[in-house]
């Protein structure tokens, strides 16, 4: 006989939906269980997306490759810069830029020979005095050498008399055994440096300063003594 009670219909009903609705508490919108269980899902989060690692070289710009600017050739004549612009004659002054052609018709100018000391004698192949001095112009040449001496002479007139030529000039450079010999058949020298018929010696220095002027007559031992007060 059984004799267990018997549950009303209508408590029955309401006991099923508290059990439902219970049940229900426990699940998120996302169908996900809320309460702790040993078969709870993991939630992993998604690392930030910092975007893509930027490998790039910075842009440093083009290599430079530009070309020097062209200057222009050098400049070889060293009587067109300064300090040598002179014009004088006198012991003190920087000296005129003696220009004149040579006995072999090179034009030969004063300023490309800055550096070293320059002796410069004029005169006419009729002068005793200027055959002198032409005879040991080579002799100072070679002893003063180390210091860079140079030595030239001026040729204004022949043994006739006459404006020298470039023949004149050569023949003189060769009977004196002298490195240069200038002639000055335009007359572009003559008057500044020495009249046609005035003898005339000049020491300049490195810097194209004159240092000495002899007229007339001197010799080898006043010369020497002069360009070694200059050198030493």
């Amino acid at each position: 006989m059984n004799m267990r009670p018997k549950i009303p219909m209508p408590l029955l009903l309401v006991g099923a939906s508290a059990v439902l609705l219970l049940y229900a508490c426990t699940r998120d919108g996302n169908g996900f269980r809320t309460g702790g269980s040993e078969h709870e899902d993991e939630i992993v989060p998604v690392p930030e997306d910092t975007g893509p690692e930027d490998t790039e070289a910075p842009d440093t710009g083009p290599e430079d490759t530009a070309v020097v600017e062209d200057t222009g050739p050098e400049d070889s004549e060293a009587d067109t810069a300064p300090p040598f612009t002179g014009s004088g004659y006198n012991v003190g002054d920087v000296a005129h830029n003696l220009v004149a052609p040579n006995q072999n018709d090179d034009t030969w100018r004063l300023y490309q020979h800055a550096g070293g000391p320059v002796v410069v004698g004029l005169g006419y192949a009729q002068s005793y005095t200027f055959q002198e001095i032409s005879g040991f112009l080579s002799d100072l040449e070679g002893e003063f050498s180390s210091h860079g001496l140079e030595t030239v002479a001026v040729l204004f007139l022949n043994e006739l008399g006459n404006d020298a030529s470039r023949e004149d000039a050569d023949s003189w450079a060769d009977q004196y055994d002298l490195s240069t010999v200038l002639y000055d058949e335009d007359h572009d020298v003559r008057g500044d440096w020495s009249s046609a018929t005035q003898v005339k010696t000049y020491l300049i220095d490195e810097d194209m300063v004159i240092q000495w002027v002899n007229t007339e007559s001197t010799s080898y031992e006043q010369i020497k003594n002069e360009i070694e007060d200059l050198v030493y």
